[in-house]
C-alpha cells in the first residue's frame, strides 16, 4: 500500500516525570527474553512450547509485559496519553484505520554486552504478516498500527537506531531487466529529535523496520500494537 506518510513522530511527547513513572512501574514486572513469534494468540508473547527461544540472528533483547488487567498493567494516565496521540497521528497522516483493540504493551530492553558477538538488536521485520489475533472476547483482529515510545536518553547509548523501509524509492524507478534493488535508497532513520527521551513514533504495522545493534549502553522503549477488524 502506497501512503503519503509512513511514520508519525511526536518528539518529547511524554515528560521526564512520566517516563520515570513507566520505569518505576516496570521494576516489578517479570523479565522475559525477546521473541520472534510462536506465542499463543500473541506472536511476541510467551511461546506455546516453553523450550522455544528467540531465533539466533534475528532478535536479541529482553522484554517485560504490561499485562491488563492486573498489577502489571500500564498506568492509566500513560495509556490515555498514548491513545490521544494515536488519534492525533492517524488524523494528521490520513491513515483512517479502523481500530478496536490494543494488545499488551511491551517494555523492551536493548543492551550492549561485551561478552556477546554483538549488542542487542532486531533485524528487518514487520509487526503484521497476515496473522489473525484473537482478543479476550474471541473476536478476530489484524495488527494495523504500531507504536514505539523512547524511554532512554539517546546520549546514554550508541547504535540502537530505529530504521524503516519506504517502498516508493525502491520500486518507482525500476527499469526493464533490472535484477537488483538498492535498499539503501529506501532506508529511513528516526532523526535525533524523534529519539529524544519521551518521544513517540507511529507507523503501519506492515512496514518493514529494524533496531540496529546497540554498541554502548542500554536503549529502553515501549512497544505497542493497535488492532482492528481483519483487512478484507
Amino acid at each position: 500500500m502506497i501512503l503519503r506518510n509512513y511514520m508519525y513522530t511526536a518528539p518529547e511527547y511524554f515528560t521526564r516525570e512520566e517516563v520515570a513513572q513507566i520505569h518505576q512501574h516496570a521494576v516489578k514486572v517479570p523479565l522475559d527474553v525477546g521473541r520472534t513469534g510462536q506465542g499463543a494468540g500473541d506472536p511476541d508473547g510467551p511461546p506455546v512450547d516453553e523450550n522455544y527461544s528467540a531465533l539466533d540472528g534475528i532478535r536479541q533483547s529482553k522484554v517485560k509485559w504490561f499485562t491488563s488487567p492486573g498489577e502489571y498493567q500500564m498506568p492509566e494516565n500513560i495509556v490515555q496519553k498514548i491513545n490521544n496521540v494515536v488519534h492525533q497521528g492517524m488524523e494528521e497522516c490520513g491513515w483512517n484505520f479502523d481500530l478496536s483493540w490494543t494488545e499488551n504493551f511491551q517494555y523492551t530492553i536493548y543492551e550492549y554486552n561485551p561478552d556477546l558477538p554483538t549488542g542487542d538488536y532486531y533485524t528487518w521485520h514487520t509487526d503484521h504478516g497476515g496473522e489473525v489475533h484473537v482478543d479476550p472476547n474471541g473476536l478476530s483482529h489484524h495488527r494495523k498500527l504500531s507504536m514505539t515510545i523512547q524511554l532512554s536518553d539517546p546520549l546514554d547509548y550508541e547504535g540502537g537506531k530505529f530504521q524503516w523501509l519506504e517502498p516508493n524509492p525502491q520500486f518507482d524507478r525500476i527499469k526493464f531487466g533490472d535484477k537488483q534493488f538498492d535498499l539503501d535508497k529506501g532506508i529511513r532513520t528516526l532523526p535525533f529529535s524523534a529519539q529524544a527521551i519521551g518521544s513517540i513514533c507511529l507507523f503501519p504495522s506492515w512496514l518493514y523496520h529494524q533496531v540496529t545493534p546497540v554498541t554502548r549502553g542500554t536503549r529502553v522503549s515501549i512497544v505497542g500494537w493497535y488492532n482492528g477488524p481483519p483487512w478484507t
